[in-house]
């Protein structure tokens, strides 16, 4: 198996906004290996960006 390249375990992501906490990614548990080729997908304001960085 290739070595993981990219890997997440338990990612949580809550931003403080002026009606309270905003839990933005919650428990996301990625893996990319070398070689794969990954599509992130998902409606707007999904998390996708907040998730990649």
């Amino acid at each position: 198996m290739p070595p993981a390249v990219i890997s997440a375990a338990g990612l949580a992501r809550t931003f403080q906004t002026k009606r309270g906490p905003v839990e933005a990614v919650r428990g996301i548990d990625l893996t990319v290996r070398q070689g794969e080729i990954l599509g992130f997908l998902g409606p707007n304001g999904a998390g996708k960006t907040t998730t990649l960085r």
